[in-house]
């Protein structure tokens, strides 16, 4: 079953958040972040509010790495045709993990509307502040830094690289908004190490894993610029997860 995720990451000023008491979940929804917010973010509480209703945040379990967090609530389904009125509230529910030594938040199989209201609440539960926790923005170093570990040497099995799409690509006499290269053993290409030293920002990439210590078997993901990381993997274990998101802690 493939896993959506997105990352999510403490601003600077609150890096040091991630740790948490499990008390602090009780009765607390979007009206009371209100109370703190102003300008943009009270706006975009309030279009949040739009959206969801009998929001509740729930801690689930305490990891060594992380704290499982289960957010609930009723979320407006999307409008399918332009007549008949407001479309009805659905009942959803799903997973948020808390890094305890890090900035990583991630949320578990839902869209970044759904997640917008769970990490407000998390975010305020947690600083304070609304909109402490932001979207990362991956820039081209990142992917650079995550394209060494999957080929570095010191695996027992390197990685593979099996798909990037690349914007502003300086050639010879053309400069090309967009190019996208698929092929398996991608990193074996001459094409592929010229454009990416010629591209001005990678916006995303599909790659294998080397084998990772807690199973000792890859993992075929795809990461894009704003933190959405899917895991086409079948029968993953939360350790398969943990292992990654530590992995991706270091180069993001």
């Amino acid at each position: 079953m493939i896993k959506n995720c997105i990352i999510y990451r403490y601003s600077d000023e609150f890096v040091n958040a991630g740790k948490v008491d499990r008390n602090s979940f009780s009765g607390t929804n979007l009206k009371k972040c209100l109370e703190t917010a102003s300008g943009f973010t009270r706006r975009r509480v309030e279009a949040l509010m739009n959206l969801v209703r009998n929001e509740k945040l729930s801690m689930e379990e305490e990891t060594r790495s992380h704290y499982v967090v289960t957010y609930s609530c009723e979320f407006r389904a999307p409008k399918l045709t332009a007549a008949g009125g407001p479309p009805p509230f659905v009942p959803v529910s799903f997973k948020i993990w808390l890094r305890k030594n890090g900035s990583l938040v991630i949320s578990f199989d839902a869209g970044r509307k759904l997640s917008g209201g769970a990490i407000a609440l998390l975010s305020h539960i947690t600083t304070g502040n609304p909109s402490s926790i932001e979207h990362i923005k991956l820039e081209k170093e990142n992917f650079l830094k995550l394209k060494d570990w999957i080929l570095t040497d010191s695996h027992v099995a390197k990685g593979e690289i099996k798909h990037i799409s690349m914007r502003d690509v300086e050639g010879d006499t053309i400069k090309f908004k967009q190019i996208v290269l698929n092929a398996p053993q991608l990193q074996d290409s001459p094409l592929f190490n010229q454009f990416l030293d010629s591209a001005s920002a990678i916006s995303s990439l599909s790659f294998a894993t080397p084998p990772l210590n807690s199973t000792s078997r890859s993992l075929s993901c795809r990461i894009n610029y704003w933190g959405s990381l899917t895991l086409y993997s079948p029968d993953l274990l939360d350790s398969e997860i943990a292992e990654l998101i530590g992995i991706l802690e270091k180069v993001i």
